[in-house]
């Protein structure tokens, strides 16, 4: 199927609680939903209203595929708008709480559906820390993201992860998504690796396509 087709979506906005926090949280249906996967959605520092809401568009894109897509504003918890280091130094731990609850809602509203996790820059850092300590993550899809310079979390758990990566990447350097490769083949994982020759952090549109495309056939191939 290619991707930017497919069948239609519904977009709806929930609210859960993280933390005594009201988080909300986007889900693209697709028509034929069913028990059809869910995949959970995390935005890079920017939030999700900047850069085009390229996220949310790329949340709506998978729903074409037939999955069902929660794009979740983690940044609700910490009142954030944008991350720089310091706000991600004193902040990270609380979203991945958020990450963490965000994943029990999915379960209460589709318990039989498998859980995967697609994350950008932060978001994709984010998801990569999650997938590594939570069973009821299925695969992982991580964009642009890496360690830089952060402490590798113990892997508990090593799920399939799929690493999309430019190579001309200066704001996360391909080595530190590396560092995470390394450390679920450490751990007896599998980790599948593509890299866009001289695409830098931000990808080119036909390259989005392509993330679409790669990340649709591999959540097909490990969650269905």
């Amino acid at each position: 199927m290619h991707p930017l087709k497919g069948v239609k979506s519904s977009r709806d906005q929930d609210r859960f609680a993280s933390g005594q926090h009201d988080i909300r949280i986007e889900t693209f249906t697709p028509g034929n939903a069913g028990n059809s996967p869910s995949l959970l959605v995390l935005h890079s520092a920017t939030g999700v209203p900047h850069a085009n809401r390229f996220i949310a568009g790329l949340a709506e894109l998978f729903a074409r595929q037939g999955f069902v897509t929660h794009l979740l504003h983690y940044f609700d918890r910490t009142g954030t708008t944008f991350a720089d280091e310091a706000a991600i130094a004193e902040c990270s731990a609380l979203w991945l709480q958020t990450v963490d609850d965000a994943i029990g809602w999915i379960r209460t509203q589709r318990p039989a559906a498998r859980i995967g996790l697609f994350g950008y820059s932060l978001g994709a850092h984010l998801a990569a820390s999650q997938s590594v300590r939570d069973s009821r993550v299925g695969a992982a899809v991580i964009l642009a993201g890496g360690l830089e310079g952060r402490p590798c979390p113990q892997v508990s758990h090593a799920p399939p992860f799929l690493f999309l990566h430019g190579a001309e990447d200066t704001r996360v350097l391909l080595s530190d998504a590396r560092q995470w490769e390394q450390a679920l083949a450490a751990a007896g994982g599998k980790p599948e690796f593509h890299v866009y020759p001289e695409e830098e952090h931000i990808l080119s549109l036909p390259c989005y396509a392509d993330v679409v495309r790669r990340g649709t056939e591999f959540f097909r191939r490990h969650l269905l």
